[in-house]
C-alpha cells in the first residue's frame, strides 16, 4: 500500500502520492491531536489488500479492502467506512485495464489525494501495469479514528500491503513485495460526505512486522 498501498501499495500524500510506497520511514511525528473528540474506534477488516503512496512517491503495489460495519453505525464508524472505500475504489480502478475516469475515484477522494490517485491510474494506464489481489493475502488492516473535529478527522491505519502489480499484456509481476505500513491520513467531508484528502506514511517494515504485530 502508498505512502501506502494494499495491493495497495498505498497511496498518502501530504498527502497521498500516486503510487505505492515503497521508500523507508519518514516523520515521525503525530501532530496536533487535541480537538474536542478524539476517539479509539478500531476497524479490522478480513481482506485486505490496498496501495498508499506519497504525493512524492509511485506507487509499484496493489489492492483491496472490506470491513464489516456492526450495528448502530457511529460517525467514527462512517469515517472509517469511507476511509477503507477509497482503498477499494483505487485498487478497482488499477485492476483489468487501469481508468482514471472511474467515477468512484472522485467518490471517495478529494484535493491533493484525488489529483495523486489519478495520476497513478493514468500512469500505470500508459505503463501496461494493472493492481492484482495477492494468491494468499495476510489481511492485516486495522483503522483506528484519532480525531474528528468539524469537517474534518484523522485516521490511523496499519496495514500489511501484499498486491501485486503485474504487465498487463505478459501478466509477468513487476512488484509482489510485502511490506508493512503505519499511515496516517486526512478526511474531509465534502456535501456531507467524508473523503480522503491526505494521507501521510509514518513507518514501513519489510515484510509483516512493527505496528502488524501488536495486539
Amino acid at each position: 500500500m502508498p505512502w501506502f498501498d494494499h495491493s495497495r501499495h498505498r497511496a498518502v500524500a501530504a498527502c497521498i502520492a500516486a503510487a505505492l510506497l515503497l521508500a523507508g520511514t519518514s516523520c515521525g511525528d503525530d501532530g496536533e491531536a487535541s480537538p474536542a473528540s478524539t476517539t479509539t474506534t478500531e476497524a479490522s477488516t478480513s481482506s485486505t489488500e490496498s496501495t498508499t503512496s506519497t504525493t512524492s512517491e509511485t506507487t509499484t503495489a496493489a489492492g483491496a479492502s472490506t470491513a464489516t460495519t456492526a450495528p448502530g453505525t457511529s460517525a467514527e464508524q462512517e469515517v472509517i467506512d469511507r476511509y477503507i472505500g477509497y482503498w477499494n475504489a483505487r485498487f478497482e480502478a488499477n485492476s483489468g485495464t487501469p481508468d482514471p475516469s472511474d467515477p468512484a475515484l472522485r467518490e471517495y477522494a478529494t484535493g491533493e489525494q484525488l489529483d495523486t490517485v489519478i495520476a497513478e491510474t493514468q500512469s500505470n494506464l500508459d505503463q501496461g501495469l494493472a493492481f492484482q489481489r495477492a494468491a494468499e493475502p495476510h489481511n492485516i488492516q486495522r483503522v483506528t479514528v484519532v480525531e474528528i473535529e468539524g469537517d474534518r478527522a484523522v485516521v490511523q491505519e496499519c496495514v500489511v500491503a501484499d498486491g501485486v502489480v503485474v504487465r498487463r499484456d505478459t501478466g509477468e509481476v513487476v512488484n509482489d513485495e510485502v511490506n508493512t505500513h503505519n499511515v496516517q491520513a486526512e478526511m474531509t467531508r465534502v456535501d456531507g460526505v467524508w473523503k480522503v484528502s491526505a494521507a501521510r506514511l509514518l513507518q514501513r517494515f519489510e515484510g509483516v512486522a512493527g505496528c502488524a504485530l501488536a495486539s
